[in-house]
């Protein structure tokens, strides 16, 4: 059974209602910010590493047939949450349960599992990209993530509420992931999705796409790239250990 194509909408930007987060929290500084989108794409290859939720997408998702429409359906999701009205993050967030359930998903581990890949590439590219965030705004901002893991129907008391708590999650984690054969291609989808030619030929979107998914996939922790092993050009994908210093460096250039 295949996911319904959820919309959410634009979010509100005349009313008064702030929303759950509101311009003074870290949540806006970061989910506003440009380079976002690599954390999105960041998220999605760690997030193929959790078996049962890598299946649930195999099965569920319509990835293949419209390789763009999950990631913009995902970032439209985070958008209306973040900036739109309490209603309308209520009215998103309600959909998702709603289909969540219908397709037995509503697991609590497995809905951690994306919370936490969300939560954990946003910040790092964030950080990586030279944004001013002290200790404590992190923290902060983890917390702040607890609203939204509320939302997708998480009891925010087994989330992680600072970044400690999050790293921790991690460490724990790492011995139950797998980067088989499916995994593997699915990243090599990720990374030469098909492209309507006007797109690929006539604009520079395969460009754009190209240094979007190559940054996501650098900014990942080197154990995760290990993970993924050797690449279809039969390079190493987790990189020398200065790679993440260039990536870092070419993320504040972009900035």
């Amino acid at each position: 059974m295949l996911a319904p194509e959820l919309t959410f909408g634009e979010p509100d930007t005349i009313s008064n209602d702030q929303g759950y987060f509101g311009p003074d929290t870290i949540t806006w500084k970061i989910h506003s910010d440009v380079l976002a989108v690599v954390g999105g794409v960041r998220a999605l290859f760690l997030q193929a590493l959790e078996p049962r939720a890598f299946g649930g997408v195999q099965a569920h998702s319509r990835y293949r047939e419209e390789p763009f429409g999950r990631l913009l359906r995902t970032a439209e999701y985070i958008g209306v949450i973040s900036f739109g009205t309490k209603e309308e993050a209520d009215r998103a967030a309600s959909k998702v349960r709603a289909m969540h359930k219908a397709l037995g998903l509503n697991i609590p581990e497995l809905l951690l599992w994306v919370h936490n890949g969300f939560t954990d590439s946003l910040l790092d590219i964030a950080l990586r990209s030279g944004m001013n965030l002290s200790k404590e705004d992190q923290d902060r901002y983890v917390k702040e993530q607890l609203i939204a893991a509320k939302l997708v129907g998480l009891d925010p008391q087994i989330c992680p509420s600072n970044t400690t708590e999050l790293n921790a999650y991690y460490e724990n984690k790492k011995h139950k992931l797998v980067a088989d054969k499916a995994v593997k291609e699915s990243a090599r989808f990720i990374f030469l999705p098909p492209m309507n030619k006007f797109f690929r030929y006539l604009t520079p979107s395969q460009f754009l796409w190209a240094i979007v998914v190559s940054l996501s996939f650098a900014a990942l922790p080197r154990w995760v790239r290990k993970m993924y092993g050797q690449s279809w050009r039969g390079s190493t994908l987790a990189g020398p250990k200065f790679a993440d210093a260039s990536t870092n460096l070419t993320l504040k250039i972009l900035r």
